[in-house]
């Protein structure tokens, strides 16, 4: 966990430059300085044994402190994925993240970083307009700020009691901003477009320890509204209408939103189907989030 040195604390050093970091990354009892050298880490022990790595980090912080289920449950499914997918989402991770400060400087409520990630992935190949993507991000932020809006569109009784409740949401997380990207997906229906991913290239976003540093009641909240997939046997329901390979974080977003009561199962197979081109127009070996996002954005156009 991230965290600042105190006035009694020396600063830390990290394991891979040997620099004296205030704000060390810690993973597996070893402190980082920054995403780049955890990332160096990464790359020299390879994604194995990096997983195993934040397993046992995040095991030994639970014991001490809260940190949230899926967060393990999510490391596992990166596990599971099969070489090419992960070869792919590793090699996207900087496009996909490209723009996560243009969006932050326009946000109005707090963000959970990943939720943040997911919104930036949408502009990741340059046929969705950051107008769009603003739009998206607007439909999230009402839900947040407006409990007369999550009772118009959030289906679960549960969840709509509890979103809907004033003052109740601490900011956008995952399911937010799928729920919201299913209210502004009006034209999901699937056309080609040419790929315009910018030839860029830098310091990738390190998802690894954002849940052990979120804080806890933002956590909580995020945990409780994730469960509603399970609840609603919304994965079961993606699954059988997906054709091509999908990374199993894509389908916990994609069977999100089902939350959203506004969201057909007509409407919900022309997203799948746009999100599986848009793989084939890039040539991938699956349907990661980058995919599913590029179409939620066009579908948002």
């Amino acid at each position: 966990m991230t965290q600042a040195a105190s006035d009694t604390q020396q600063p830390l050093t990290c394991f891979i430059c040997d620099e004296k970091t205030d704000y060390p990354i810690e993973l597996n009892d070893k402190m980082y300085c920054s995403s780049t050298c955890i990332s160096k880490y990464r790359d020299e022990v390879g994604e194995r044994q990096f997983e195993k790595d934040s397993i046992a980090t995040f095991e030994k912080k639970s014991a001490s402190g809260w940190i949230p289920e899926r967060a393990l449950t999510y490391i596992g499914m990166c596990q599971r994925c099969k070489k090419e997918i992960k070869k792919m989402c590793k090699g996207n991770q900087y496009i996909s993240g490209l723009h996560r400060e243009t969006l932050r400087k326009t946000e109005t409520v707090p963000w959970c970083c990943h939720a943040r990630f997911n919104l930036s992935t949408s502009l990741s190949d340059g046929t969705v307009t950051l107008e769009t993507a603003l739009k998206m991000q607007a439909m999230a932020e009402e839900l947040v700020k407006n409990p007369a809006k999550a009772e118009d569109i959030v289906g679960p009784e549960g969840l709509r009691q509890k979103m809907s409740k004033p003052g109740s949401l601490k900011g956008v997380t995952t399911t937010i901003i799928d729920i919201a990207a299913a209210e502004t997906a009006t034209n999901p229906v699937y056309t080609f477009q040419e790929d315009k991913t910018p030839k860029v290239d830098g310091e990738i976003m390190i998802h690894y320890a954002a849940c052990l540093e979120c804080d806890p009641v933002f956590g909580a909240e995020c945990e409780e509204q994730a469960v509603e997939k399970d609840i609603n046997n919304c994965v079961d329901k993606v699954s059988k209408m997906t054709h091509s390979r999908w990374c199993e974080h894509t389908q916990q977003a994609l069977s999100a939103l089902l939350l959203n009561k506004n969201m057909t199962l007509e409407k919900l197979q022309n997203i799948i189907d746009s999100a599986e081109g848009i793989t084939k127009e890039k040539n991938d070996p699956g349907v990661s989030t980058r995919h599913l996002f590029i179409a939620l954005g066009r579908a948002a156009a």
